[in-house]
C-alpha cells in the first residue's frame, strides 16, 4: 500500500482527504501546532521548522506522495502578520519542495483561486496572474518555489466546499448551520467562484497523480456561482429554508481584505485529460448530505493544550518501577530520602511528606495552635484549600486584598487590619503563580505583633526570596508548605511537604500524619535521642531496646501519609528541577516580549520574573474593548486547540464562604483581577512552536 503524508493536518482539507483516501492508502496528517485525535488514521506532530528536518521527517515516515495542504488562508491574518505569511505560505513550500525532489518523492502543492485581479470570468492556467493581497502574493510565490526546486511537482488551483472537522466550520458548514438553527445569513452576490467539494477534488488530483501528472491545473467545479447562489442552492438541497439567506455586496464589507469579486477558474485542460467526468455542483450537494453523518463521526476531536501538564521520562518510571518491584510500598526509605531531598534543595532543617497540599495546610494549621475563635489573614487570590485549611481548626480567615502589581498579598493593607481590635495569630501568605511575596516586609509585621507564619508555597518551589534564599527555607515563617500535584513544579501524583525549622513542630507534625502514633526511634530520623518521645518508656524498652511491636497513639492524628511510591517519583522529578525552571523562564520570557505593548492585554507579575518559579503564565485582558467575553476568548482558543483556565475565583465569592457573611468588600484588587484575568499554557514540555502558537493566537484574536 503506498504511504501518503498530508501537511496541514488538522484543516478542512487535509481531514477530508484523509477520510477520502484512507481504505486505499497508509495515511499520515502532519498537525503543526494544533493536534487532532482521528481513529484509524496516523498523525505526527514533527518540527518541520527547516530543509533538515523536512528530510528527516520523510525519511521517518517514507511516504510515496506528499500532499502539502498546510498554509495560512486567513486572509485578514496574513495582511496583518506578513512575516507568517512569507514564512508558512513561501518558505515552508519551497523547503517542502526541494526536500520532495531530493528524496524522490511526488509532491502536490495545493494552491488557490486568488491570484487574479476578478476582472473577468473563468482564468486558465496560462492567466497573467494579479494578486490583491499579500495572501495571494505569498501564495503565488509558493507556487513558483515549488515547480523552480521541484519541475515535476503538481500544482493545484482549486476552491473547495465540504464537512469542516469538528473544530472548525466550513463555509458551508456555517450556511447549513445558520440554516438549521433558523438563523440569518448574509452572503455575496457579487462574489464568484467555481466550487469543487473536497471529495471530487480529492478524486481527480489522484487521478493526477496517477498519469504522473506536472505543473498546474486547476481542478474546481464547471459551474460559476455566486457565494449567494450557491447557498442557495445549497440549502434547497438539505431542504432548507432558503429565504433566510440575505443577499450582501462584497463592497459594503469595510473591514474585508481586498479581493478578487470573480475568483472562477476554468478547468478545460484538466477535462482534455478525459479522466472521470466531474459530477454537477447539485450531484455534489446531494453527496455532501448522504455522507454527512459518517463523516462528522469520522472527525477526530481537538487534542488540548492545557493550561498546565507534567513531564515524565523513563528515569522517572524507572524510579517508580524500582520500588514496586523491590522496595516497601508506603512508610519506607523513599519518604525519608525525599524529605532529605527537598530539605536541603529549599535550605530547611525539616521536612515532613504528606499525601497532598491540603494535608499539610491542615496539619500546619493545626501545630500552630490555632484554635476557635482565632483569625488568620490570608490572600482572596488562591486555590480554596489555603482558607479552608484554616476553618478546618475553627478559626477565621479574613482576607486581605491583593496589591495590582504583584497579585500577592498587599502589605499595607496587612498592617491597617492589625491596626483595628482584632483576634489575629497567623498569616498565611501565598506566593501566587510561583512569584513570592515581600517576606522581609511581613515577618517584620509578624514580629510586632507576635503573628505566627505560615507560607503557601504551593506554587513556588524553586522560587527565591533573593539570590541566597529558596523560598521554603523558612528564614521568615514558622512553616512552608508545598505542593506536588502534576500541574505544580514537580509530580508525585499528589502530595505534599511542609518544611521547617523548628523540631518541636516537625516532631509534632510527623506524629499528626500518621494517626498520631509514633514509634520511638524509628520516627524521627535525624534526631538527637528520638526514645525521649516516648511517654510510656518502661513498657517501651527491654534490655535497652525498642520493643519491636511497640507504638503509641500520642495524639488525635490522620492518616496523611504519602507512600514510597510517590516519593520515589518526586525524587526523581526533583533532580530535573533546574531545567524544569529554565524552560519556564524561557517561555514566560517569550510570552512576555510577544504581548508587550498589545492592545488588550496586560502583563503581570513582572516586576519579580527574576525571582518567580513561574507555576502559571496569568494575563490581564481588556475585555471592555474586545468583542467578545472571557468564556467567548476561551472558546475561541480552545477550537484553536489551547487550553486556557482562570486562578482564581476569590475565594470569598465561593458560594460556601458566601453562607458565612463574606463578600467582596474591600477586595476591589482582587475583584478586578479575576474579572480581566486569563491563565496561558507553561510547563516543561511546550514546544517553541508550541509557544509561538499561543502567543500569535491570543494577540491575533484580541487586538
Amino acid at each position: 500500500m503506498k504511504k501518503i503524508l498530508i501537511t496541514g493536518g488538522s484543516g478542512l482539507l487535509a481531514s477530508n482527504w484523509a477520510q477520502v483516501v484512507k481504505n486505499q492508502f497508509h495515511v499520515t496528517l502532519l498537525m503543526h501546532r494544533m493536534k487532532i485525535s482521528t481513529t484509524g488514521i496516523e498523525t505526527t506532530s514533527d518540527s518541520v521548522g527547516s530543509l533538515d528536518e523536512i528530510n528527516a521527517l520523510i525519511n521517518k515516515h517514507k511516504p510515496d506522495l506528499i500532499i502539502h495542504a498546510a498554509g495560512l488562508t486567513n486572509i485578514e491574518q496574513c495582511e496583518f502578520d506578513k512575516i507568517s505569511s512569507e514564512e508558512v505560505n513561501v518558505n515552508f513550500s519551497e523547503n517542502i519542495s526541494k526536500a520532495c525532489f531530493a528524496n524522490k518523492v511526488k509532491l502536490v502543492f495545493i494552491s488557490t483561486d486568488h491570484l487574479f485581479s476578478g476582472k473577468k470570468q473563468f482564468y486558465s492556467e496560462q492567466s497573467v496572474t494579479e494578486p490583491l493581497n499579500q495572501y495571494a502574493i505569498t501564495k503565488l510565490e509558493g507556487e513558483k518555489r515549488v515547480l523552480k526546486h521541484n519541475p515535476s511537482a503538481l500544482i493545484i488551483r482549486t476552491n473547495f466546499f465540504g464537512w469542516g472537522p469538528k473544530h472548525r466550520d466550513s463555509f458551508s458548514d456555517k450556511i447549513i448551520d445558520s440554516l438549521r438553527n433558523n438563523k440569518p445569513i448574509k452572503l455575496f452576490a457579487d462574489v464568484f467562484f467555481t466550487p469543487i467539494l473536497v471529495d471530487e477534488l480529492v478524486i481527480k488530483v489522484h487521478e493526477l497523480v496517477s498519469i504522473n501528472a506536472s505543473g498546474v491545473f486547476n481542478v474546481v467545479g464547471s459551474e460559476r456561482i455566486s457565494k449567494y447562489k450557491f447557498g442557495v442552492s445549497l440549502s434547497r438541497a438539505f431542504n432548507l429554508d432558503s429565504s433566510l439567506i440575505i443577499e450582501s455586496s462584497f463592497d459594503d464589507a469595510t473591514s474585508l481584505v481586498l479581493r478578487p469579486k470573480d475568483m472562477s477558474l476554468d478547468n478545460s485542460k484538466l477535462k482534455k485529460l478525459k479522466l472521470s467526468p466531474i459530477k454537477d455542483l447539485q450531484e455534489q450537494f446531494l453527496y455532501m448530505k448522504e455522507i454527512e453523518n459518517s463523516r462528522k463521526i469520522s472527525f477526530g476531536e481537538v487534542v488540548l493544550i492545557p493550561y498546565g501538564r507534567h513531564f515524565i521520562d523513563d528515569l522517572d518510571i524507572k524510579a517508580v518501577t524500582d520500588v514496586l518491584k523491590n522496595g516497601m510500598l508506603t512508610q519506607g526509605p523513599k519518604v525519608i530520602e525525599f524529605e532529605n531531598n527537598i530539605a536541603k534543595f529549599v535550605g530547611a532543617k525539616y521536612a515532613v511528606a504528606v499525601s497532598s497540599g491540603t494535608a499539610a495546610l491542615h496539619l500546619s494549621s493545626i501545630v500552630l495552635n490555632l484554635q476557635q475563635g482565632d483569625e488568620v489573614i490570608t490572600s482572596p487570590n488562591t486555590f480554596v484549600a489555603t482558607s479552608n485549611a484554616i476553618l478546618y481548626v475553627g478559626a477565621k480567615p479574613v482576607f486581605v486584598d491583593i496589591d495590582k502589581e504583584t497579585l500577592n498579598l498587599d502589605i499595607n493593607d496587612v498592617e491597617k487590619i492589625l491596626l483595628k481590635p482584632n483576634r489575629v495569630k497567623a498569616i498565611f501568605p501565598v506566593h501566587f503563580a510561583g512569584s513570592p511575596c515581600d517576606m522581609k516586609k511581613l515577618v517584620r509585621i509578624a514580629r510586632k505583633y507576635k503573628l505566627r507564619i505560615l507560607e503557601d508555597a504551593s506554587h513556588a518551589l524553586g522560587a527565591m526570596y533573593d539570590s541566597n534564599n529558596r523560598v521554603g527555607n523558612c528564614k521568615y515563617s514558622d512553616l512552608t508548605v508545598f505542593s506536588f500535584h502534576p500541574v505544580k513544579g514537580i509530580a508525585a501524583g499528589e502530595g505534599g511537604v511542609i518544611t521547617t525549622n523548628d523540631e518541636a513542630l516537625y516532631r509534632r507534625l510527623t506524629l499528626l500524619r500518621s494517626h498520631g502514633i509514633t514509634k520511638g526511634n524509628f520516627e524521627f530520623p535525624g534526631i538527637s535521642n528520638p526514645d525521649d518521645t516516648l511517654i510510656k518508656k518502661e513498657e517501651a524498652i527491654e534490655e535497652g531496646e525498642l520493643k519491636r511491636w511497640y507504638y503509641e497513639m500520642q495524639h488525635l492524628g490522620f492518616n496523611y501519609r504519602i507512600t514510597d511510591i510517590q516519593c520515589a517519583l518526586a525524587n526523581s522529578q526533583l533532580s530535573k528541577i533546574d531545567i524544569f525552571l529554565e524552560r519556564r523562564r524561557e517561555i514566560v520570557a517569550f510570552y512576555d516580549e510577544a504581548f508587550m505593548n498589545i492592545k488588550n492585554i496586560i502583563l503581570a507579575q513582572v516586576q519579580n520574573r527574576v525571582n518567580s518559579s513561574h507555576h502559571i503564565y496569568p494575563v490581564l485582558i481588556n475585555f471592555k474593548q474586545t468583542s467578545f467575553s472571557r468564556q467567548q476568548l476561551m472558546k475561541k482558543l480552545a477550537e484553536l486547540g489551547i487550553g486556557t483556565q482562570v486562578h482564581y475565583i476569590p475565594v470569598p465569592s465561593q458560594p460556601f464562604y458566601e453562607s458565612l457573611g463574606y463578600t467582596m468588600s474591600k477586595l476591589d484588587n482582587s475583584f478586578y483581577y479575576y474579572k480581566h484575568a486569563l491563565t496561558l499554557p507553561l510547563f516543561y514540555g511546550l514546544s517553541d512552536n508550541e509557544v509561538e502558537f499561543i502567543a500569535k493566537s491570543l494577540v491575533t484574536i484580541v487586538q
